[in-house]
């Protein structure tokens, strides 16, 4: 992680440090799947996207450049958006700024990790 991208998730902890917690279950997210009303978006970086896969039907956006990608999720406003990167902690700041800009967002707990332990026991 390069140094500046450390001070942007620093300023993003404090910043959203006091934001309610919106978790969601692995479990509970994979029941979930091939919901229409349900946008599963992966916050991780392309590479981490590609090589290390994916939940089906998943959005990319990187959590560094989701802010300014927030007019394209406009369209996905009324669904339940499932965040999730690696291990949550990405996934966390990401559901804190869709759910202060008004998405229905839940930060799916322990990640792409947890899903595949889940999905692939």
């Amino acid at each position: 992680m390069h140094h500046r991208d450390k001070f942007f998730f620093i300023i993003l902890l404090i910043f959203f440090g006091c934001e309610t917690n919106r978790n969601i279950s692995v479990q509970e997210a994979h029941g979930s799947l091939g919901d229409q009303e349900v946008l599963f978006l992966d916050v991780r970086t392309r590479q981490e996207f590609v090589n290390d896969g994916r939940i089906k039907n998943a959005l990319l956006v990187p959590v560094n450049s989701l802010e300014k990608k927030l007019i394209d999720l406009e369209i996905h406003k009324q669904k339940k958006i499932i965040v999730y990167c690696r291990s949550g902690r990405r996934s966390k700041l990401a559901t804190d700024i869709l759910i202060n800009n008004n998405f229905n967002a839940f930060n799916m707990e322990g990640g792409f990790l947890a899903w595949k332990a889940y999905t692939h026991p």
